[in-house]
């Protein structure tokens, strides 16, 4: 924001006490944004199903029957069919048939037995269900719910494609309301509203209304992460936004949904479960204030001073001068009125803004549909899905952490090519593996490369934030933020589209995955280092001259900085959504032929740049 704010919020703590308390209470609802987003791994998940051992298809009696016997400690199976039952067979799970015989003998007893004589499920020649199929007692789903199987089992995955979708819209107009109504009562409103539709999808009676209400879920929880990223900023100082941009609960969400899953087997509970609980949040509407920013650009300055006021009370720090409100809210509304009105047409107005934003829209999509992709791939890999969804969770913490300290040792641009090709060859690996024949025996491995890969995707995106932030123009920036983060959502739009394709190949989801990261690394090779640089200004001037205050010889680290940290005497801005943060860094003067001028914030975040939703 404004300097006179940024004075205010130097003189009462730029995170102390009481915004410890306002930070931790918003970053709850990271809790409910994961529970909603990845609920679909598990009332989405197919459960093993069963066919009885003799089928017929009203035209021939075609049968098919299992006799188990042990050999050498192993169960197999020994298959007959008649020569009518070779069409009526879907051939990809007689191959599973056979795989499955491989397994241990106190699994395949178990599993025989309570299916009851029934063989593992196939598909009819034309597309239907066997007759008098039944499922495992494991855990229910959607699935299981309405038979989505054979010819229908790609409504599964679109319904979380309709869920993704619901993200994207929610992004763009629950951001603008909060422009419009403030940021409590959205954020309280987007809470509120995730449990209605939440309990609502518990009680559906058709998919399709099921898929209704995971389009209004999506549509909650895309507002939501506009919302309480921009909103915790607002209170505090520049030093410490890009720590509390990296951490987080998301990763505890997802843990603690593959702990609920666990024990609540049936679908309609577990919904239940996520979409209730989360209304508990609305008893910190007395503990979380309005944002005193906010509500100063809205001329609401008695309101601010009260926040502000209570502010300093908890913080123990000196009641600052109010007056500094009323000039900074003054001083930010004539720079809108003058400032030029710029379209998307300038973020690729000359050959280097188009390049750097051309390969960082492809980084932000590469990013959700390989993060969201694993995510969603956990019910594919071997082994008790509910611990994979713990561990897939967890690896997301080290990740993100890690970034701190690499953005300010290694720079932004390395530590981008490193974690992102570190998730390409990782999930690249997998391909070797298969070629190798060794998907079922190695499983292991290919849950450990899935994790490591996960890990790269995790830092890189978190990377990604402040990176693509660093690399644009001010006037130009929230543009820039707004369409990486539009391709981002695209981006998770396909990712359960690309897991689908499990059904074809078993690595193909991570081939593609390695893939779309080796790129993209590559890519990201291209792009400046922005660490130690100031922020740009203004377009499409994109050359600029060192300042006058850094000498040829000096290391770009001596540059004179404020008392907030943040190169003085200058505005740049800061994006969250279409919303538009005024901020405290200079750009030296324009002239021809230069390096271009980008700014560095130190690893606790001294950006007081565009910030922009989280969107795991």
């Amino acid at each position: 924001m404004g300097d006179e704010f940024e004075q205010i919020l130097d003189k009462l703590g730029q995170f102390r006490g009481y915004q410890v308390l306002v930070f931790s209470l918003l970053q709850l609802s990271d809790v409910v944004t994961a529970w909603t987003m990845l609920l679909p791994i598990f009332i989405s998940a197919r459960p093993q199903w069963y066919c009885p051992n003799t089928a017929d298809n009203s035209t021939n009696n075609n049968t098919v029957s299992v006799s188990p016997h042990i050999e050498n400690g192993t169960l197999f199976d020994s298959m007959t069919y008649s020569d009518g039952a070779k069409d009526f067979i879907n051939f990809t799970i007689l191959h599973e048939m056979v795989q499955y015989k491989s397994q241990s003998l106190d699994s395949n007893m178990s599993q025989y037995y309570e299916a009851g004589g029934y063989i593992k499920g196939f598909c009819t020649s034309d597309g239907g269900i066997c007759e008098g199929h039944t499922y495992s007692t494991d855990f229910t789903s959607v699935i299981s719910e309405w038979n989505l199987l054979c010819s229908e089992k790609y409504i599964g995955t679109l319904i979380t494609t309709i869920q993704m979708i619901g993200v994207l819209g929610g992004a763009i107009v629950i951001g603008q309301l909060g422009d419009t109504f403030g940021r409590k009562m959205i954020y309280f409103a987007t809470i509120a509203l995730n449990s209605v539709f939440g309990t609502v999808m518990a009680f559906a009676s058709s998919w399709q209304l099921f898929a209704a209400c995971r389009f209004m879920n999506g549509f909650c929880m895309g507002g939501l992460l506009n919302i309480n990223y921009i909103w915790p900023m607002e209170f505090v100082g520049p030093r410490w936004r890009t720590f509390c941009g990296c951490v987080g609960l998301f990763q505890v969400g997802g843990m603690t949904l593959a702990l609920l899953a666990y024990f609540i087997r049936d679908w309609r509970n577990l919904c239940l479960a996520t979409s209730l609980p989360p209304l508990a949040l609305m008893f910190t509407w007395w503990a979380i204030p309005e944002s005193p920013r906010w509500l100063s650009m809205k001329n609401r300055f008695a309101e601010a001073e009260i926040i502000l006021t209570k502010m300093a009370k908890w913080n123990k720090r000196p009641v600052p001068d109010f007056s500094k409100l009323r000039t900074f809210a003054e001083t930010e509304k004539a720079k809108l009125g003058k400032m030029k009105s710029y379209s998307y047409w300038d973020l690729f107005r000359t050959p280097a803004m188009c390049k750097n934003m051309l390969i960082v829209m492809y980084a932000w999509f590469v990013c959700a549909a390989v993060f969201y992709g694993l995510n969603y791939n956990v019910k594919n890999l071997a082994g008790d899905r509910y611990l994979n969804m713990f561990l897939v969770s967890f690896i997301d913490m080290p990740a993100v952490w890690s970034t701190i300290f690499f953005n300010a040792w290694c720079g932004r641009r390395k530590t981008l090519f490193v974690s992102m090709l570190i998730a390409g060859l990782a999930n690249f690996a997998v391909l070797f593996v298969d070629v190798a024949g060794k998907m079922e025996e190695l499983s292991l491995l290919t849950k450990i490369l899935a994790l490591i890969g996960k890990f790269g995707i995790s830092a890189s995106w978190s990377v990604a934030y402040l990176y693509s932030a660093e690399l644009f123009p001010t006037v130009v920036r929230n543009l820039a933020m707004g369409l990486a983060s539009t391709t981002g959502r695209i981006g998770g739009i396909i990712a359960p589209q690309l897991v689908y394709m499990n059904n074809f190949s078993k690595p193909l989801p991570f081939i593609i995955f390695g893939c779309l990261g080796i790129t993209s690394a590559l890519a990201n090779a291209f792009l400046p280092e922005t660490r130690g640089k100031p922020l740009p200004d203004s377009v499409p001037l994109w050359k600029w001259k060192k300042s006058s205050a850094i000498k040829s010889n000096q290391d770009e680290s001596e540059m004179p900085l404020s008392e907030t940290g943040s190169i003085s005497n200058g505005n740049c801005l800061l994006v969250e959504g279409n919303r538009e943060i005024s901020g405290s860094e200079v750009c030296p003067s324009l002239v021809e032929e230069q390096e271009p001028c980008l700014v560095e914030p130190s690893c606790t975040g001294d950006l007081d740049s565009e910030w922009v939703e989280q969107s795991h």
